[in-house]
Parts: structure tokens; C-alpha cells; sequence
């Protein structure tokens, strides 16, 4: 946030991920390796990606970028699910949105231990010297509870460098 009367905290980050339905592969085929991923038919979030992805292994930091030629693009993270889970392709999407489709086998991660970059969570609110206290007890609650969450996690250092978290600069008065 670049406004000088605006105070954005990180609180979460939501982790991307790559799934397909089952039905992608012939009964039995195994999930495709890393290496077999750009030859599958694929769905695109429009609003992240449209013709190439790059998925990091968080652990050592490897990534993997390649092509993609989307048989459906998107700006719906709710079409993108559904789309694949009817088996149009492999789609990156929020972690959260999927995690009872994968615990039920109606979608599969297919490249487990790697992710697209994570999508930061903000809590934004208007700088000012003094805060009512109900605002304050509301930030602290967010603070303590968005980041155990289901489907998001704490900000990862990396990702937590560069959003200019903290205090508000001090208000000018003006004369």
C-alpha cells in the first residue's frame, strides 16, 4: 500500500498449488512428473497466469517455469475448480479452495512439494495516532487467528520482506 494515511499488516499467505481431476489419466497412470506437466491440457486463472507457470520448490528453492496453452481461461477461481474437477485440466489454484476435493480424491496435487508463488493476506486499516480500542482488539484477533486459517500459513520470510509492514509513517499537520 502506498498511501501515507493507510497501515497494511501481513497477516497469512495463501499457498498455490497444482491440481487435476483423476480422470485426466488413464485408469491406474500414475500423476504426471515435473517434467510432464506442460504436456497436459490446462486451465488458466487470467488474473495470475495465462501462458506460463513457475512453480518453486520452497524447501531448496528450485523452480520450474514452463509453457502452457490453456483450453480455458478464467478471472473465476470458482470456474477454475470447476473446470477441473470435471476434468478439462490441470489448473495452479488457492490451496484453500481445493483441500476437501483432494482429502475426498476428487482432485489430485500433481506436483506435491511444489507451489506457485504464494498470494500475501493483508489486514488494511487508516493510520492514525490513536486507534479505538475495538479496532485495536479486531487487528490483534486477525493477527493472532488468520494465519491458522485453513488453507493459509504464516508469511514466509521472503515474502514478507518487501510489503512495507508496520507502523504508519507519522502524520504531518498541516498549518
Amino acid at each position: 500500500v502506498h498511501e501515507a494515511d493507510l497501515v497494511a499488516v501481513r497477516l497469512a499467505e495463501v499457498p498455490r498449488i497444482v491440481v487435476g481431476a483423476p480422470t485426466l489419466w488413464p485408469e491406474g497412470a500414475p500423476a504426471p512428473a515435473m517434467a510432464g506437466l506442460d504436456a497436459l491440457p490446462w486451465l488458466a486463472l487470467t488474473t495470475f497466469y495465462r501462458d506460463t507457470v513457475l512453480l518453486t520448490e520452497p524447501a531448496t528453492g528450485e523452480e520450474h517455469r514452463f509453457a502452457i496453452r490453456p483450453r480455458l481461461s478464467t478471472d473465476s477461481l470458482y470456474a477454475l475448480r470447476n473446470a477441473a474437477l470435471a476434468g478439462l485440466g490441470a489448473a495452479l489454484v488457492s490451496a484453500w479452495m481445493v483441500a476437501e476435493d483432494i482429502a475426498a480424491g476428487r482432485l489430485l496435487a500433481l506436483a506435491p512439494g511444489w507451489e506457485a508463488t504464494p498470494q500475501p493476506v493483508h489486514l488494511v486499516y487508516p493510520g492514525a495516532r490513536f486507534h479505538p480500542p475495538r479496532l485495536t482488539r479486531f487487528i490483534e484477533h486477525m493477527r493472532e487467528h488468520m494465519p491458522r486459517m485453513p488453507g493459509v500459513r504464516p508469511p514466509s520470510r521472503a515474502s514478507a520482506l518487501p510489503s512495507g509492514d508496520g507502523p504508519a509513517p507519522p502524520r504531518r499537520r498541516r498549518a
